[in-house]
C-alpha cells in the first residue's frame, strides 16, 4: 500500500509543511512509499507535481489531503479512486480581510465553499482541535476525529548565540509569534505592551512573523506605534529557524490576542520553552491552551499590563505556570501523537465502522 499527501504549497519551516514532510519521514519509516505532491513547492523541499499524482493513483492507495485554503486540488481529488483522509487545518474568516485584502477574502470565501462541497468525498476527515472538528461537523463531515499537529521538537535545540547576547539582560521580553494579519490582533498586543511600557520601561516586545511592508494592515500597526509613541517594539519579520529559538528563550511572557486560530502552534511552542501564556480566549486557543496558561475573556489593556507585570515579577507564580503548561505540553509529544497517527492510519486501512472518537 502508498500513502501519499496532497497539499496546495509546501513550504519548510511552516507549520503545515513540517507537518506535511514529518508525515512523510513517519510513513516511510513504518514502511509505506510516500511522497509529497503540491502546486507551488519550495526548492528545498523534495516534493511532486500534484498532477503526477494520475500516475500514481489508485484504490490500494491512502491519499491525505492537507486543506487550509480553496486550490484546484479539490476538484482534482474528487475524480480520484484512492481511500481519502482530509486533515483540515482551518480557513480564517474571510471578513478579517475586508477592506484590507480583498484577493485573500475572496480566497477566503471559496476555500470554505469547497470545503462543503468536499464533504462526501472523504473516508475520514481529521482536524488538528476540538475547534476545527466542530467546523468540519458543521460543514457536513459525518466522519471525523481530533489529532494534533505533528510537531518534533528535538529539532527546538539550536540557537543565535548572538541574539542571546544582544538581548540577554534585566529587561522583560514580551512576545508574540506569527504573521502579521488582521486576524492575529498585533494592534491589541501592541496596546497592552503601552499600558506595560508605562508600568516597566525596561521590556521589549518581539514580534517575529512575516509582513508585507505595503500591507494597509501593517502599515497601520506601524502608524498605532509612532501614535502611541511607544520604543522597543520589534516588528522582525520571518526569522531564520535558529533566531527564533532564541527570541523563545529570551522571552518572560506570551501574550496572544488572536481573534482567530485553527490550533497554534506558538502557544505549544512556548510550552515548551516554559514561557508563560496569557491568550485571549477566542477560537482554538482554549482547546490548544487546555488548563495551562492564562486565558482572558476581555481586552482590558491596563489589566493585561497588571497581569504581565505580575507574571513577570512573582517567581512563585512564574514557576506554577510554567508547571502546568509542561503538564499540558506532554500531550503534543511527538511519542503521542505519532502513536495516534499510526493508529488512524490502521484504521483507515481496515475499514471504518462509524465515526471514530477520541
Amino acid at each position: 500500500m502508498k500513502i501519499h499527501q496532497i497539499v496546495p504549497s509546501i513550504y519548510p519551516n511552516d507549520a503545515i509543511g513540517n507537518e506535511v514532510m514529518l508525515m512523510r519521514d513517519l510513513l516511510r519509516e513504518w514502511g509505506y512509499e510516500s511522497d509529497i505532491f503540491a502546486i507551488d513547492i519550495h526548492p528545498s523541499v523534495r516534493a511532486r507535481p500534484y498532477r503526477e499524482y494520475e500516475n500514481e493513483s489508485s484504490p490500494q492507495n491512502i491519499l491525505i489531503y492537507h486543506f487550509a485554503i480553496g486550490s484546484e486540488i479539490s476538484q482534482f481529488i474528487k475524480t480520484l479512486p484512492d481511500k481519502k483522509l482530509m486533515i483540515y487545518h482551518n480557513i480564517t474568516p474571510s471578513h478579517f480581510f475586508c477592506g484590507i485584502n480583498d484577493n485573500i477574502m475572496l480566497t477566503l470565501k471559496k476555500g470554505r465553499e469547497e470545503l462543503k462541497s468536499l464533504s462526501q468525498e472523504f473516508d475520514l476527515a481529521l482536524a488538528d482541535s476540538e475547534y476545527n472538528r466542530i467546523e468540519l461537523e458543521r460543514a457536513g463531515y459525518d466522519k471525523s476525529c481530533v489529532l494534533p499537529l505533528l510537531i518534533d521538537f528535538s529539532k527546538y535545540t539550536t540557537f543565535n548565540q548572538d541574539l542571546l547576547d544582544e538581548f540577554s539582560d534585566d529587561w522583560v521580553n514580551i512576545i508574540f509569534v506569527g504573521r502579521i494579519v488582521p486576524n492575529k490582533k498585533h494592534e491589541d498586543i501592541i496596546k497592552a505592551f503601552y499600558y506595560y511600557k508605562c508600568i516597566n520601561p525596561k521590556s521589549r516586545l518581539f514580534l517575529p512573523g512575516g509582513y508585507d511592508n505595503n500591507e494597509p494592515y501593517f502599515q497601520a500597526l506601524q502608524s498605532l506605534v509612532q501614535r502611541l509613541n511607544v520604543s522597543d517594539v520589534h516588528f522582525l519579520g520571518k526569522v531564520p529557524f535558529d533566531d527564533l529559538v532564541s527570541y523563545y528563550m529570551l522571552s518572560d511572557v506570551f501574550l496572544c490576542m488572536s481573534e482567530h486560530e485553527g490550533f497554534n502552534v506558538p502557544i505549544v511552542e512556548s510550552m515548551y520553552f516554559g514561557i508563560p501564556i496569557i491568550a485571549y480566549n477566542s477560537s482554538a486557543i482554549p482547546y490548544t491552551l487546555g488548563n495551562a496558561g492564562i486565558l482572558v475573556n476581555k481586552k482590558d489593556y491596563c489589566k493585561l499590563a497588571e497581569l504581565m507585570d505580575i507574571i513577570a515579577s512573582d517567581v512563585k507564580l512564574k514557576e506554577r505556570l510554567i508547571h502546568v503548561q509542561r503538564e499540558r505540553f506532554k500531550e503534543f509529544e511527538l511519542g503521542k501523537t505519532s502513536i495516534k497517527f499510526r493508529q488512524i492510519i490502521n484504521t483507515l486501512i481496515n475499514g471504518i465502522d462509524g465515526a471514530i472518537s477520541d
